[in-house]
């Protein structure tokens, strides 16, 4: 590994630190990707891929309700969201930038997260609004609730 990805470790299990045992992290965050065996969503049998976002040692990433001044700045619903820091994939550990994006979905896929927590106990489905990989050492996300325009 080069001095990057010793970085990326050490990041990596320092983001856990918050979640066990001080349970600082309380929600669960999911990438979901549906694909229908159709030419459209919803046509053909359905294949359900889950993957669950951590750091190390399984604890959650960093869930942050967004306040009403960024949320008028960058044009999002109430209840939007901001996911991250998340540390970027190394050998070892980390996620890829694929997985948070959904990137490379096709004609009769959707992607979406799930968020699972004191707020959404019995889950909540997310879209992704935004971004940010352009850091060495960790990737953020802004995501809005689903059933918002």
């Amino acid at each position: 590994m080069g001095f990057r990805d010793d970085m990326r470790a050490i990041a990596y299990n320092l983001r856990s630190l918050a979640g066990d045992p001080y349970e600082i992290r309380p929600y669960t965050v999911k990438v979901v990707t549906r694909t229908w065996t159709g030419n459209v969503i919803g046509e053909g049998s359905e294949l359900v891929a889950t993957t669950t976002i951590t750091e190390a040692n399984g604890q959650s990433p960093k869930v942050r309700f967004l306040n009403d001044e960024q949320l008028a700045l960058g044009g999002l619903p109430k209840g939007s969201i901001q996911v991250g820091p998340i540390t970027p994939d190394f050998p070892g550990g980390g996620t890829t930038w694929e997985t948070i994006s959904g990137g490379g979905v096709e004609p009769g896929e959707m992607f979406h997260y799930i968020l699972t927590g004191p707020e959404f106990p019995t889950g909540a489905r997310f879209l992704l609004v935004g971004g940010n990989s352009d850091r060495a050492f960790r990737y953020m996300v802004t995501l809005r609730p689903l059933s918002a325009a």
